[in-house]
């Protein structure tokens, strides 16, 4: 029991101090009463552990079932982590066209790695046609919210772009 004047931890929040503190088992207790009243960040959570095996053996199906989930209560981390298992066939067959989707769910709700995630699908044709115009639209929203691949994307892509700028002439000025 909390001492008088303390605040009282929700489930959730309990499930993270538990994590933080190693005790995986007890996280996921915490994190599935969590989730079982309804909190949507403990669904993406339980995803999450399946995922890497935190405080319960891996399991990519069961994963996948917390991401849809959460998904379907509109958690754009749910999605994101949607399109990561439809690319790479985890709990689900491989789809590109659906990790394509949810990683445009997720990125309209503000997600930046799933923008950056939606740029590559756009540059390399994953699930959607290739378009470079939009691949460089996804890049800049990600890398505007600090995605550092999207950066560094956008600067590789930036020198291809630009033309050799010719020199100017000693004499005029001119470039030529």
């Amino acid at each position: 029991m909390p001492e008088k004047g303390e605040p009282v931890m929700d489930l959730f929040e309990q499930a993270e101090k538990a994590l933080e503190q190693g005790d995986g088992p007890r996280a996921m207790k915490l994190y599935r009463q969590s989730a079982d009243g309804g909190r949507v960040a403990a669904m993406h959570a339980l995803g999450h552990c399946h995922l890497y095996g935190i405080g319960v053996e891996k399991d990519l199906d069961a994963a996948f079932q917390w991401f849809t989930t959460a998904a379907s209560h509109g958690c754009p981390q749910g999605m994101y982590h949607l399109g990561v298992c439809n690319e790479a066939g985890w709990g689900t067959p491989r789809n590109p066209e659906k990790a394509a989707y949810w990683f445009r769910q997720s990125a309209d709700r503000g997600d930046e790695d799933s923008a950056y995630r939606l740029g590559r699908c756009y540059e390399e044709g994953i699930g959607v046609p290739v378009d470079m115009k939009e691949a460089l639209t996804w890049y800049r929203s990600a890398a505007a919210r600090g995605q550092a691949d999207a950066a560094a994307r956008l600067k590789v892509l930036s020198a291809k772009e630009e033309p050799a700028t010719a020199a100017a002439c000693d004499c005029c000025g001119c470039s030529g």
